[in-house]
C-alpha cells in the first residue's frame, strides 16, 4: 500500500516538457541595401547589417563580413571588420579597378559560422579619381559672397554653414565660381566645395574657408540732378536710387564756386526745395545716397544755377 501511494505522488509531480527543439542556426539575414560610390581615390560602401537571423531571432553579433569585388577577369574578397548589427561603412582603393566595370556584394558570417547569402549586387565602372577642388576663396560683394576655386569639374556642389553649425548642401554650379546671394552682412559663414560627375562619383571635399561679409559698399551715385528757379527757391530733382538697403539722400551746396557744404540730409524722396538763397548768387548742387549701414556714395555731378 505504501508503494502504491509513493508511486502516485511521484507520477503526479512530473510535468511533460514536450519534444526537444532543434538548435538554432543563427544564420544572418541577407543584406538588401548595399550602396557604393567613388570618393576621391576610394570606393565607399554602406549597408545595414540586419538585426535578425533568418529564423527571426535577434542576431547578437557576426564573426566576419566579406565584400566581394568582381570584374571580368578578377574576383577579390575584402574582409570588413566585424561589428554588431546596424549601419556599416567601409572603403577600399580604386587603383586596381580603374576603367573596369565591377560588381560589389557583401555577406556576413554568424556566431555559429553560418554564412548569409550574398547581398544585392551593385554595378559600377570605376573612373580615375576626381581632383579635390583647391584654392577656395570667399570675398564680400555688394550682393553677397563670391566664391572662386580651382578644379576640373565637371560639376561642383557648394556646402555652407552658419557659424559652427554642420555644413549642408547649398547649391550646385558647372563653373568654378559661385555667388551666394542669400547671406546676411555681419553673420559668419563657412564654405567648402566638392567636384561631381554624377551622384556615384565625387571628389574629396576642399579645404574649408570662413568669412563674415561686411557691408562696405556705397549706393550708386545719384544721377540726372537738375535745378530750376522757383518763387524764392531752387527746386532740385534727380533719379531715384533702387538699392534694397537705401536709407536717404544728402544735399551739398556751393555758393559762387566755394567749397561744398552739406545743407540737409536723410531725405527719402529725390526732390528738394532750397529757400536759403540770395538773388544774383550762383549755386552748385550735388547729391549723395546713403545706405542703412551708413555707407555714402560719391557726390553726383553738380547742377549749376544762378538765383534770379
Amino acid at each position: 500500500m505504501r508503494f502504491i501511494l509513493l508511486l502516485a505522488v511521484l507520477t503526479s509531480s512530473c510535468a511533460y516538457v514536450g519534444d526537444p527543439k532543434p538548435p538554432t542556426l543563427d544564420l544572418p539575414a541577407t543584406v538588401t541595401d548595399l550602396r557604393a560610390l567613388e570618393y576621391g581615390d576610394k570606393i565607399l560602401i554602406e549597408f545595414t547589417l540586419p538585426p535578425l537571423t533568418t529564423e527571426g531571432l535577434p542576431l547578437s553579433h557576426v564573426r566576419a563580413i566579406e565584400l566581394q569585388v568582381k570584374s571580368s577577369a578578377t574576383e577579390r574578397i575584402i574582409n570588413i571588420p566585424a561589428q554588431d548589427p546596424g549601419a556599416v561603412k567601409s572603403e577600399f582603393p580604386i587603383q586596381d579597378w580603374i576603367s573596369k566595370p565591377v560588381t560589389l556584394a557583401v555577406r556576413a558570417t554568424g556566431p555559429k559560422n553560418k554564412t548569409s547569402a550574398w547581398s544585392n549586387v551593385v554595378g559600377m565602372t570605376v573612373a580615375p579619381a576626381l581632383g579635390k577642388p583647391s584654392a577656395l576663396s570667399a570675398t564680400s560683394e555688394p550682393t553677397g559672397v563670391q566664391l572662386t576655386w580651382n578644379g576640373s569639374g565637371p560639376r561642383y556642389r557648394i556646402f555652407r554653414s552658419l557659424g559652427e553649425a554642420a555644413l549642408a548642401k547649398l547649391d550646385e554650379s558647372d563653373k568654378p565660381t559661385y555667388l551666394d546671394t542669400t547671406v546676411d552682412f555681419g553673420a559668419a559663414y563657412r564654405y567648402f566645395i566638392q567636384a561631381l560627375a554624377g551622384e556615384t562619383r565625387q571628389s574629396e571635399i576642399s579645404d574649408i574657408v570662413s568669412i563674415t561679409p561686411l557691408d562696405k559698399f556705397s549706393p550708386a551715385v545719384p544721377s540726372n540732378v537738375s535745378a530750376v528757379a522757383g518763387s524764392g527757391s531752387m527746386e532740385l530733382s534727380w533719379d531715384r536710387n533702387t538699392e534694397t538697403d537705401f536709407a536717404g539722400y544728402n544735399i551739398y551746396r556751393s555758393e559762387n564756386g566755394g567749397a561744398f557744404e552739406q545743407i540737409t540730409g536723410s531725405l527719402q524722396t529725390p526732390v528738394y526745395s532750397d529757400r536759403a538763397i540770395t538773388a544774383g548768387r550762383k549755386y552748385f548742387y550735388a547729391i549723395t545716397a546713403v545706405d542703412q549701414a551708413g555707407n555714402e556714395s560719391a557726390r553726383s555731378v553738380a547742377a549749376e544755377i544762378t538765383a534770379p
